[in-house]
């Protein structure tokens, strides 16, 4: 053996010796170095579950609020809210033993608003009677309670009732045969005139209620009367289609005015008593020359059948009601159209200027009153409840008060407190026995006169108005 060998072989087993020296042969291996395993706590787990609960309660109507309808039934409105981390399934709610069923159940944090007829003083709210519905908390699901009524507030209180005058009127002017269809009274108000179907127009004394005089010379019933500013004249317009001009004075007959071919319905002289206006159911318009009764303008422009007619306070405008629903405006100077308002589905049976020329109002014969502004032509207000079929409108001298006859056989009296958009109604006056077919105010603004087919004019003694609130 060569000596190369020999050391490889004595390194080999030197290795080997100290192999099994590290491992201990005569022994067990050595121990393995000691770590420390981590702990592992369990999952924290929370079972999920819902919990309905009451949110609110209260006593209202089912829709709206009582300043909108005072007569509302009312009721309990509960609210219902799920307080959970999970959805429900269908359950029940009871209130004063009626039950409403929730199909849908309720989503975690979502509500559900119920309303419940009826109130009891105390009331008695269950949800989920049965306990179909896993809670987390049942102990909010009832409660007994007593809710608190809700009353109108003063703001919401209903206007009172306008009293209704049933007594007597100051004067009943009795001694036409026929129904009455116009009444006017003169400037100075000392006088009112009246027209009627027995083909007579009649004076009587405002002071006493007493008859002047009777006067006669239509054939026809007298539709429509004026007396002109200074209170000389009287025109008169009849069934024939003849424009008459009377003296006061004496009742002579001064003028007859030919043209239109149809009955009169409406007059009115010019404030200056210089033109006199006329208007017919021959769907025309006709202007008059007083100085010697010569025809200035005819007005015709398809128009329907013309019921009423009116000057402005200035004189330079023209108003009329058609039958059609039309109201019109017309400029004297130019003879041009201002406005046309339109209401096709009612006849329009009333016209007149307030007195300061800023408004007109029409009535209709549906009852209701429109006001327009006449700068700019814009309707302003309508008044619901003129009564059936308004018949004649005028205005008292101040412009505060407005009356209004109609065919129901009433007059109703309408306050202005500031401007026409804040209007109520003051008054209501009962007596005629048939429709009212005309109005007047006096020129002091104290007395009202109205004719009507009951074959009567009365007079009636005009209230203070209600002074604004805060005065």
């Amino acid at each position: 053996m060569t000596a190369q060998k020999i050391g490889s072989k004595a390194f080999i087993l030197s290795v080997l010796v100290l192999v099994l020296s590290a491992c201990n042969l005569t022994g067990n291996l050595l121990p393995p170095t000691s770590t420390v395993l981590p702990t592992i706590s369990p999952t924290q787990t929370t079972s999920s579950l819902p919990d309905l609960a009451i949110k609110s309660l209260a006593i209202e109507p089912e829709e709206g609020n009582l300043c909108d309808d005072p007569s509302a039934s009312l009721g309990i409105r509960i609210q219902i809210e799920n307080l959970g981390n999970a959805a429900t399934g269908p359950f029940f709610v009871v209130v004063n033993n009626i039950q409403q069923y929730i199909e849908n159940g309720l989503v975690a944090g979502g509500s559900r608003t119920l309303w419940f007829k009826g109130f009891a003083d105390e009331n008695k709210i269950t949800i989920d009677p049965t306990g179909s519905v896993m809670e987390s908390d049942r102990k909010n699901n009832q409660v007994t309670r007593k809710l608190e009524v809700p009353v109108l507030s003063p703001d919401c209180q209903p206007k009172p009732t306008p009293l209704l005058l049933v007594d007597q009127p100051l004067y009943t002017l009795e001694g036409h045969t026929a129904q009455v269809l116009s009444v006017v009274f003169s400037p100075d108000g000392s006088l009112v005139a009246s027209g009627s179907v027995d083909d007579t127009m009649r004076l009587w004394r405002t002071k006493e209620g007493t008859l002047l005089r009777t006067m006669q010379g239509h054939p026809f019933p007298v539709l429509s009367l004026a007396f002109s500013p200074n209170g000389a004249l009287l025109a008169s317009g009849s069934y024939d289609g003849l424009v008459r001009i009377w003296r006061v004075s004496d009742g002579r007959l001064v003028q007859t005015l030919e043209g239109h071919a149809g009955r009169i319905l409406s007059l009115e002289f010019s404030p200056s008593g210089n033109t006199l206006v006329s208007c017919s159911d021959d769907f025309t318009v006709r202007l008059w020359r007083m100085l010697d009764g010569k025809l200035l303008r005819t007005i015709d422009e398809g128009m329907a059948t013309i019921n009423d007619i009116t000057f402005s306070p200035d004189g330079n405008l023209l108003a009329w009601a058609e039958a059609n629903g039309n109201v019109r405006v017309w400029r004297i100077s130019n003879e041009a159209w201002v406005y046309i308002f339109k209401d096709a589905s009612q006849a329009a049976s009333s016209v007149n200027f307030s007195p300061d020329g800023n408004f007109l109002v029409s009535g209709f014969s549906d009852g209701r009153i429109r006001i327009w502004q006449m700068s700019d032509g814009t309707q302003v207000q309508t008044l619901p409840d003129g009564g059936k079929n308004v018949s004649s409108l005028a205005f008292s001298p101040d412009g505060s008060l407005l009356v209004a006859g109609s065919a129901d056989g009433m007059l109703r009296l309408w306050q202005f407190s500031d401007d026409v958009t804040n209007v109520s109604l003051l008054r209501v006056f009962a007596g005629h026995t048939a429709p009212v077919n005309s109005v007047a105010f006096s020129p002091k603004g104290d007395l009202i006169a109205s004719a009507s087919d009951d074959n009567t004019v009365r007079l009636w003694q005009v209230p203070e108005p209600i002074p604004p609130e805060g005065q």
